[in-house]
């Protein structure tokens, strides 16, 4: 999958820094997710970097010089679609962090649930946003993953079937698969790839979709799609169960 996530750990104290990475790798292991971590001593060490490469930050609001608050702030100018999660041993910036829209607001100690709770969030919303660029005769097109319920081969050529209509594009199927995340499609037979999201039930043959389409699953594929189906199910049970 093209375009890895990347996510920063702004932490002057080494063991929450520490314990952030370890419950995020964790959390990423457990979900058969793939993001790359960095960690930074302060603020100025995590301005100094290419704050555009990154999609989620966790910053502690306590650092000597440039505390998280003001880090927020100037990160935000350089990169506005990062999303922050601030962590605090006090509740008193909280009011500042809903005000430049933080994604979350941890109060140390952090614990695995908090941290799970807020990457569950995160994901969600980081799958809804995301677009992958296809191939449309000489030109790119942006198409959100999210409007895709599945892809269809033609030739050396794709048919995108979308919710808002049907989008030919010059890439294989196989070069689509390469830019798709794995565990959100699955390939039930040669000539389709399916988002797992779109699936609303699953027999022994055929995956139906929320706009009622049926694609066949071949008998070759059948016990892969079933644990592929079933292993995206479970996570996003998981992930609805600790967001209540």
């Amino acid at each position: 999958m093209e375009n890895c996530i990347r996510i920063a750990v702004c932490d002057d104290l080494q063991t929450d820094r520490e314990k952030i990475i370890s419950l995020l790798s964790s959390y990423l292991d457990q979900n058969e997710l793939y993001a790359k971590i960095d960690e930074f001593v302060s603020g100025e060490a995590f301005l100094d970097s290419d704050i555009q490469c990154y999609s989620l930050a966790f910053l502690d609001i306590f650092m000597d010089n440039l505390n998280g608050m003001e880090t927020a702030r100037k990160i935000i100018q350089m990169n506005h679609k990062i999303q922050i999660v601030f962590a605090s041993t006090s509740i008193d910036f909280a009011a500042e962090a809903f005000d430049i829209e933080a994604l979350h607001y941890i109060v140390k100690p952090i614990e695995q649930g908090q941290i799970y709770k807020v990457l569950d969030k995160f994901f969600e919303s980081f799958y809804s946003m995301r677009i992958v660029e296809v191939k449309v005769g000489r030109l790119k097109e942006s198409v959100y993953l999210s409007d895709i319920l599945y892809i269809e081969a033609k030739g050396k050529k794709t048919l995108l079937h979308m919710k808002t209509g049907i989008l030919e594009a010059s890439q294989s199927l196989s070069e689509m698969a390469q830019i798709l995340p794995d565990s959100d499609f699955c390939m039930p037979i040669r000539w389709a790839l399916v988002s797992m999201r779109e699936v609303t039930s699953m027999s022994s043959d055929r995956l139906k979709l929320s706009d009622q389409t049926e694609i066949p699953i071949s008998h070759g594929k059948r016990e892969e799609v079933k644990k592929a189906f079933s292993d995206f199910r479970w996570a996003d049970m998981r992930r609805r169960i600790r967001g209540r």
